[in-house]
């Protein structure tokens, strides 16, 4: 959804967290620790490109992120048509993964002597998730 927002107009990150909250009518407002990890994963992949204007980092899209935007573009509009219906099964889906991804993040970030305390409290959450 990032591109496709991006495609319209070169964004800063806060402007697409309110604006991914505007089109999904309110059922997913994503969180700062969200939007910056993902802008930077498609700045690497060569997606978007992040320039300095007036004090704030803006986002645009690259010839690739173009050329992936115009390839997916059915794709993108399912996902947001998914998400103004928040009961739909690939907002769950979506939600589940986005959580996951948060959690790798997390985890790659944390001291190496943390890694066993990791590790036991995720065998908790997917003890939790199976009782349920």
């Amino acid at each position: 959804m990032i591109l496709v927002l991006l495609g319209a107009e070169p964004m800063h990150g806060y402007q697409l967290i309110t604006t991914i909250a505007e089109k999904t009518e309110g059922n997913w407002t994503p969180s700062p620790g969200t939007i910056y990890p993902t802008l930077s994963m498609l700045e690497d992949e060569g997606l978007i490109s992040i320039s300095h204007e007036l004090g704030r980092k803006m986002a645009r899209l690259t010839d690739e992120g173009v050329q992936e935007v115009e390839e997916n573009l059915e794709v993108w509009g399912a996902i947001l048509e998914a998400y103004r219906n928040p009961e739909s099964r690939e907002v769950h889906v979506f939600n589940i993964r986005n959580e996951f991804h948060k959690v790798r993040e997390a985890a790659k970030a944390a001291p190496e002597d943390k890694a066993e305390q990791i590790v036991e409290i995720l065998r908790r959450a997917a003890d939790d998730i199976k009782r349920i």
